[in-house]
């Protein structure tokens, strides 16, 4: 009873001082309310709450990149200023934000070692070409734009464990859909969305949206929720590669599940992403019949070889452009042009000066090829490694045992002929996709290359029953 009582005054103190500071608390919010605006206050705190989250769970951090992201280009359109802002800048705040909980937990060595090694040299190398560029703030925006999502292959499986794949790429197959469902919804509205959304009527000084626009066509292609119709086909055709190699799903549901985005893709009318399709499709079905018949499926493998190759080669000689082309430069004509300012420039223009992102600076220079734009914008080494990195990924997704491993060659084949002959992985949106959905499919391959026992089915809806029927063969004793 004493130390009650005498516990009793401490008790009262604590709680005046706890009143005291939730009051002066009220006061300082208030006042910022006040002075800078509720909005700019609640992105403020948001942002605090956002960066212990991360920091925290930094699997939260890597969810929010997958739901978030796909609407990046249209919250800015319908919102902007500050919350359009403030929602562009929430992909680099998570990158800075898990590259710290990395370093500090010291998970980077999870990632394969060749994996990391060429993410380094891509994300380090480009710099030197920064001292091209007429300013710093050009620079390090090209730097953001080009090389920084490539840091996820390395950040992805440094926090994400086994267990968490199947949901991440659940995740991935449901945004996907609301993606296309939107894609579809405001297609169907043609026009008026454009003139909803600010596209139109075209503010003085800037260029009209050609590339909305199929040739001799008042009816705009499908686009949104991303910034461009051929943007929007590669990311739903990445999405189908995901919907096709994660695992827990039977045909039928995967075959529902395509018809979005495959709807999508048509809407865009996007000849790199009809290619892409097909391409896609040959590749899966290579994969399907591995097993049964080694003929068919290098048959189907030199169908997509080929119609890779006949692609390129038809967009850079000009055979698929029609004789009133509104794409932007035409996209032979970029591609040749590209080709000969290679020559000129051995070492590269500067980081942030060539592709679409940089007609926004009075130096610029405009490309349709994801390739070219990195050779252009920091030399023929860059793009070398770049080659190299995606030789990688494809060689170890053959080699995995599982569909889920299987992902990057099925992905990467998607968006093979968009890469060579478009710049569509300069937007963030499709290539953060990109690189997550590739490097959820790594941290599979290593565990099967950590445990021989692990395999994952294509349709159980865990990964222990294939690995526990494994390790009870291995337990059996061997007639001889």
């Amino acid at each position: 009873m004493r130390r009650g009582l005498a516990d009793a005054p401490g008790e009262g103190t604590t709680v005046t001082r706890s009143i005291i500071t939730s009051a002066a608390a009220a006061v300082v919010l208030v006042a910022l309310v006040l002075f800078l605006g509720p909005i700019p206050v609640l992105i403020g705190i948001l942002g605090i709450t956002g960066v212990i989250v991360v920091l925290r769970f930094p699997l939260a951090g890597i969810y929010a990149l997958i739901v978030l992201l796909p609407f990046n280009a249209l919250v800015s359109q319908v919102a902007p200023g500050v919350v359009g802002t403030a929602y562009g800048v929430i992909k680099d705040a998570v990158i800075g934000l898990l590259l710290i909980a990395a370093l500090v937990n010291r998970r980077f060595n999870r990632a394969p070692t060749s994996i990391a090694v060429l993410v380094g040299l891509l994300a380090l190398l480009p710099l030197v070409s920064g001292t091209f560029t007429p300013s710093l703030e050009q620079a390090l925006y090209g730097w953001r734009n080009d090389y920084e999502p490539l840091l996820l292959l390395v950040l992805v499986p440094a926090f994400v464990e086994v267990r968490h794949v199947r949901r991440m790429l659940m995740t991935i197959i449901a945004t996907a859909q609301i993606s296309a469902a939107l894609a579809v919804a405001t297609w169907t509205q043609g026009v008026q969305w454009l003139l909803d959304i600010g596209r139109l009527p075209v503010p003085a000084g800037q260029r009209f949206p050609t590339s909305l626009f199929s040739s001799g066509s008042l009816t705009p292609r499908a686009f949104s929720p991303y910034v461009a119709p051929n943007e929007l086909a590669a990311a739903m055709l990445i999405s189908i590669a995901v919907v096709w190699c994660a695992p827990g799903l039977r045909t039928s549901r995967r075959l529902l599940l395509t018809l979005l985005p495959a709807a999508a893709v048509l809407l865009t009318e996007s000849r790199s992403g009809l290619f892409g399709a097909a391409i896609l499709g040959a590749v899966l079905l290579a994969r399907a019949l591995r097993k049964s018949s080694q003929i068919l499926s290098v048959g189907f493998l030199l169908v997509a070889g080929v119609a890779t190759v006949a692609a390129a080669t038809l967009y850079i000689g000009g055979a698929l452009e029609e004789e009133t082309d509104t794409s932007f430069g035409g996209h032979a004509a970029s591609l040749q042009e590209g080709l000969a300012q290679l020559l000129v420039h051995p070492l590269g223009m500067g980081l942030g000066v060539v592709g679409p992102r940089s007609l926004q600076f009075e130096t610029n220079y405009h490309v349709e090829s994801y390739w070219l734009l990195i050779a252009l914008e920091a030399g023929p080494l860059i793009l070398a490694i770049f080659l190299i990195l995606l030789g990688v990924l494809a060689s170890r997704a053959a080699r995995s045992r599982s569909i889920v491993g299987f992902l990057p060659a099925a992905a990467l084949s998607g968006t093979l002929v968009s890469q060579i002959v478009l710049p569509t992985l300069q937007e963030s949106p499709v290539s953060f996709l990109l690189w997550i959905s590739i490097g959820l499919a790594t941290v599979v391959q290593v565990q099967e290359k950590a445990d021989p026992a692990f395999t994952l089915g294509e349709h159980s809806p865990t990964f222990e029953p294939r690995r526990r029927k494994a390790l009870s063969a291995q337990k059996k004793p061997q007639s001889v």
